[in-house]
């Protein structure tokens, strides 16, 4: 093959032969108070696997389950400490990079999880020898993501490791 196809190809794979996903930019609207996540950011920053991001449909229902999640592990500290707010972008004016930090980790916390369902589906996508193998890295994988997740949350809630609410 001349160098020229070699690259044509490489164009249209990815690092592990897969070709790209076509990423198409949709909304997945929250519940009004948290702020309404796109696909595509999902996709692109989380480099999440093809035969999932050309899913359009199963990556919508996964950030649902993750806002939910994130939601009620928030809800007792938003009662407590933005009830006066409409909106989490109006909890606070810190600003990283022009963009609210609230809005960052609560994008990283819920990012974060959709990645960790995302992966702990494809194991029963595996082939049975490998399973075993795959079942160990992919709940690494699961593992890290959550507490990704976590550490997200509790940054939100201005908790440190130990539990302790910083003053």
């Amino acid at each position: 093959m001349a160098r020229a196809d070699l690259l044509e190809v490489s164009n249209l794979m990815n690092l592990a032969g897969m070709p790209y996903a076509e990423v198409s930019n949709e909304n997945v609207v929250n519940n009004g108070f948290y702020p309404e996540l796109g696909t595509a950011e999902f996709i692109t920053d989380y480099a999440i696997a093809t035969e999932y991001a050309n899913n359009n449909e199963q990556i919508k229902r996964t950030l649902v389950l993750a806002m939910l999640d994130v939601n009620q592990a928030l809800a007792r500290y938003r009662l407590r400490h933005w009830q006066q707010v409409e909106q989490l972008q109006d909890a606070t004016s810190e600003r990283i990079n022009g963009v609210n930090a609230l809005i960052l980790m609560y994008q990283r916390a819920v990012y974060c999880r959709a990645k960790a369902k995302l992966l702990i589906s494809r194991l029963g996508e595996t082939h049975r020898d490998q399973r075993a193998a795959q079942q160990v890295m992919a709940s690494d994988n699961q593992e890290y993501w959550l507490q990704e997740s976590d550490t997200a949350l509790r940054q939100m809630m201005k908790v440190t490791n130990s539990g302790v609410e910083l003053l």
